[in-house]
């Protein structure tokens, strides 16, 4: 039987690893938004450079220009847009709009932007929606047999175990464990990004903005986009890894698991808590006792081995950053009190603690 500090260790480092591989479906993520900007700004520049030397308009020159009608070929560029959604409900919805519109012979450039920015940003939506649901499901399956693995090179036997039921991996991909499921998710957050969009561009105009101060603008609610999207595949993430593992438990037989925090001052309090803790695998409850419990959670899990648990695990200095050994019963809070409270006192401590969380 391997140490406490081997399941600990490789709790951490599987869970470490998980989010790594996430890098690069934040990366292709924050490109399609970048793109969605750089089209949006695209279509604000010809109207600019349609009708006026870009210095800037008055009230009246704005309105003006934003009730003008769009021409055929303008027209025609926006439905082959709307044909790159790959959200059928979605593409059927907005090609009926447009039609609708257009029946009634005028859409307005005001009209028009709108659109560009609603489709462009439902563009990039629908990229985070097909590269987080691939990332779930690899990852899903992946967690699933590499606990697996472990349990077995750690316990020193070897057995064939099932793969892990396709339809596991859709159940835990559809469970709204958070109360909403990820694809509602990110259409909510891109909806809130079009309305911060559309409120740049109208105010803009009707203060006489230049295309260029406007497009500034615009690429700094990018970073919005962004933020709301690798905070939900950070925290998806873990939700995804922790389902995995527990069915990785109920296929070996396993009954209980331990939660384990993250031993640095980023942990949460509700963490800090729960670290330690035995919970029955039957009663586990994603958002309670199986991580997260919160936006960017680092927590996870191990099998509990009753015959193991005073063993050692790893903890890190929060001042020299080296690590160290204590004892594999040890919870967050008496680390906490006894390895940097009592060895930095509480000023220090706090000190230390609010530079983690500014940075």
């Amino acid at each position: 039987m391997k140490s406490n500090t081997y399941w600990e260790n490789r709790a951490n480092e599987r869970m470490a690893e998980y989010h790594k591989s996430s890098d690069e479906t934040i990366y292709k993520i924050n490109l399609a938004y970048d793109k969605a900007i750089k089209d949006i700004n695209k279509d604000i520049e010809k109207i600019f450079n349609k009708f006026v030397l870009d210095g800037g308009l008055t009230q009246s020159e704005a309105m003006e220009l934003l009730n003008t009608s769009v021409s055929q070929k303008e027209l025609d560029s926006i439905r082959v847009k709307i044909k790159g959604i790959q959200d059928e409900d979605l593409k059927k919805y907005l090609m009926s709009q447009l039609n609708a519109k257009a029946y009634k012979a005028r859409i307005t450039r005001l009209e028009a932007i709108k659109e560009s920015i609603y489709i462009n940003t439902k563009l990039a939506a629908d990229v985070e929606i097909n590269t987080s649901t691939q990332l779930y499901t690899d990852t899903s399956s992946k967690s699933y047999h590499r606990n697996i693995f472990d349990i077995q090179k750690g316990i020193g036997v070897g057995f064939n175990v099932a793969q892990m039921p396709v339809q596991t991996i859709q159940e835990i991909l559809k469970n709204k464990w958070s109360g909403k499921h990820y694809s509602r998710r990110i259409w909510h957050n891109t909806d809130v990004l079009v309305e911060k969009l559309e409120e740049v561009i109208t105010s803009g105009l009707m203060a006489g903005k230049s295309s260029r101060r406007m497009a500034d603008e615009l690429r700094e609610l990018t970073d919005y986009g962004k933020f709301a999207a690798e905070r939900l595949i950070r925290t998806e993430t873990t939700y995804i890894v922790n389902a995995a593992e527990l069915e990785s438990y109920k296929e070996l037989g396993i009954e209980r698991y331990i939660y384990v925090a993250t031993l640095d001052l980023r942990t949460s309090d509700v963490c800090r808590e729960m670290d330690g803790k035995i919970i029955k695998v039957d009663k586990a409850k994603v958002g309670v006792n199986l991580p997260p419990l919160h936006p960017y959670c680092r927590s996870t899990t191990r099998a509990y081995f009753e015959n193991i648990e005073r063993l050692k695990r790893r903890a890190r200095d929060p001042v020299t950053g080296k690590t160290y050994i204590i004892p594999g019963n040890m919870n967050y809070k008496e680390w906490y009190d006894k390895f940097v409270v009592k060895k930095y006192g509480k000023e220090q401590t706090k000190m230390l603690e609010k530079k983690v969380h500014d940075k």
